[in-house]
């Protein structure tokens, strides 16, 4: 290994990389003026509401110390959305205790709905020419239970308009009033698996909602439908599985007829949080965000093929129409965060804002991921992103495998904060979209059924033998990190012999005890993923790292919130106790407050501080590399 001399600017501090960690969701938009939700590692991780008028600055509205977020299916979203009451009321819902509540933006008064009861709400969708709002409900006494309600905010009245399924989500109503569609699916599928959608008339009596026919539209087994976006033109836009990928239809009242109307490309995320808006109907036009090669575009879809749309976000999240254009949510090349408005009109300016703290390190030393592809030993290609350091203190370069979670999840193109505090220190990141991974069509995605454990581990390895065989990194320098069910792969990779060590924030390390005690949306998630219970006993005993100990090669970094309901801290303490038992190098970090998913600032640095260290401990020793 060579070492260079490169100039280069200051690394990315780690302060300033966890206050840049913000999240930003549920896009809503009223008239020109757009709302969404931002978490901010500053303010302890509270999720509060922002508004952004034409030719402003974003503003902060939300009153006081409350923070708004959705307990639905454990991943929450859709936590609130905003009415016309004389200008724009915002219905969210109180993360504290689930409430609902409005607030006129930049007011200190809240008003809290004391008077309905439920253990979580999402989802939450304004209905057309009402003071209501559909959403999301969750019950758990007498026994679990999820409904479809409409919440009538001038009388308090809730009504249950579905119920019955196992899950329910998406409820949307037409401009007109007179039609809800939703989604609906059942154990043991999850949503991309096999999710339903239906549809029913909608009339009034006096302020009382009542359903007509439920009648299913699309989807099933093997061909999961979702993201239901009514047009400005009362058509119906939604998602479906066929031939092999996640296409645009349109479907009409009318005549009942499916049209498939989009590219062979991908149109939907994995439906892990509820009320991202990905597809828009105006003035006659189609957008939706394109999947392709870890970019996700926003597109226009003209007689079959998609045309970029607005080429300054690679990375988008959600779309949906804004006066008299679009207004999108995603991340650049060189920002985490961006919001803009697209005009759909060309003597109309587009605009842009960024969100969160700008980088403290310029733009020509962030570095900017590179889509590469390799040939895994299955046969077929392996994708993935790679990043190459601002600083290189060697050549090749160290390298860091990052496995996203999910794991039907996606590594994507954009500006990663936790990503660049390691390219500004020398270092190389490859994210992996491995076997599973969304974005590269159905057989890709379902290779991983299985075979989690497996096909990922060895995509991982794959790659990074190919890319050190090219010299873009150094494979004898190589760790690999991954959070939840990223975890896992990067646990289960230092069996392989082909990493130094491996860093989990808060990972799966027992299948078998996750089988156990996980919450209800992924209490048959593992079905697929590895087998059914009890007849594949062995093979989740096998596939779990906390039984691999002394398989493994090299030093182990566990980061873990006490409160994680997903992945209990009890996994992480008996992973560490049985490489400690197995002469393993292993440190276990815990972080009181914390769930599943840090949020706060100083558990965020304190984080990266203590992963920074881990690498540099064991990646950054002067040794020549093996030639």
């Amino acid at each position: 290994m060579a070492s260079t001399s490169a100039a280069a600017s200051e690394p990315l501090s780690l302060i300033d990389a966890a206050q840049m960690k913000l999240s930003a969701s549920c896009l809503r938009a009223w008239g020109d003026e757009l709302f969404w939700i931002e978490g901010r590692p500053d303010l302890g991780g509270c999720r509060v509401v922002v508004r952004w008028k034409p030719g402003r600055e974003p503003e902060l509205v939300s009153p006081g110390a409350l923070s708004v977020s959705s307990r639905v299916h454990e991943y929450g979203g859709g936590a609130m959305c905003v009415l016309d009451s004389d200008g724009p009321l915002v219905v969210g819902v109180r993360a504290v205790d689930q409430r609902l509540v409005s607030f006129r933006p930049g007011d200190d008064e809240v008003v809290v709905r004391e008077e309905l009861a439920w253990d979580a709400i999402g989802d939450l969708s304004a209905v057309p020419g009402h003071l209501a709002v559909t959403s999301v409900i969750e019950r758990q006494e007498p026994s679990l239970r999820r409904s479809i309600v409409m919440v009538d905010l001038e009388d308090g009245g809730c009504h249950e308009l579905i119920g019955g399924r196992d899950f329910l989500t998406d409820p949307r109503i037409s401009p007109a009033g007179d039609r809800l569609v939703w989604c609906a699916w059942d154990h043991p599928l999850m949503p991309w698996e096999g999710a339903e959608l239906w549809t029913a008339t909608l009339d009034w009596d006096g302020s009382e909602p009542r359903l007509g026919k439920e009648e299913r539209i699309a989807g099933g087994a093997g061909r999961a439908a979702g993201t239901p976006s009514f047009a400005d033109d009362g058509s119906l836009l939604f998602t479906l599985e066929a031939d092999g990928w996640i296409g645009i239809c349109r479907w009409t009242a009318a005549d009942g007829v499916i049209e498939l109307i989009s590219t062979d490309a991908e149109f939907r995320a994995p439906h892990w949080e509820l009320g991202e808006a990905e597809l828009v109907g105006v003035n006659g036009r189609v957008l939706g965000i394109e999947r392709r090669s870890g970019f996700c575009s926003l597109v226009e879809i003209i007689d079959g093929r998609s045309r970029p749309l607005d080429e300054r976000p690679v990375q988008l999240s959600s779309v949906v129409a804004c006066g008299s254009g679009v207004a999108w949510m995603g991340a650049g090349s060189t920002r985490l965060g961006m919001v803009g408005r697209s005009p759909l009109i060309e003597a109309e300016s587009a605009e842009l804002v960024e969100l969160g703290p700008t980088p403290t390190i310029p733009d020509s030393s962030i570095a900017v991921a590179r889509p590469i592809f390799g040939a895994g030993r299955h046969g077929g290609a392996v994708h993935g992103l790679l990043y190459a350091p601002s600083a290189p203190l060697f050549a090749p370069p160290p390298v860091i495998v990052f496995c996203h979670g999910g794991p039907t999840a996606q590594a994507r193109v954009g500006f990663d904060p936790i990503i660049q505090v390691f390219t500004s220190r020398g270092f190389a990141v490859l994210a992996v979209n491995y076997a599973g991974s969304t974005g590269f069509g159905t057989t890709y995605r379902r290779r991983l059924d299985g075979t989690w454990g497996v096909s990922d581990v060895q995509d991982c390895v794959d790659l990074l033998e190919q890319l050190g065989e090219q010299g873009l990194v150094d494979a004898s320098r190589a760790a690999i990190r991954g959070g939840s069910a990223g975890g896992l792969t990067a646990l289960l990779a230092l069996t392989t012999g082909s990493f130094r060590g491996a860093v989990s924030w808060y990972g799966v390390a027992d299948l078998l005890a996750l089988a156990a005690s996980t919450h209800d949306f992924e209490a048959h998630y593992l079905d697929s993923l590895v087998g059914r219970l009890p007849a594949e006993r062995q093979r989740y005993a096998e596939r779990s790292p906390v039984n691999r100990a002394a398989e493994m090669r090299g030093a182990v970094l566990l980061l873990q919130g006490l409160d994680d309901p997903v992945v209990p801290v009890e996994q992480a303490r008996a992973m560490a106790a049985a490489l400690e038992a197995a002469g393993q190098e292993v440190t276990l970090v815990e972080f009181a407050g914390e769930s599943h998913g840090f949020r706060r600032l100083e558990t965020l640095v304190a984080a990266l501080e203590a992963e920074l260290a881990f690498y540099e401990g064991i990646l950054l020793d002067v040794a020549p590399a093996a030639s």
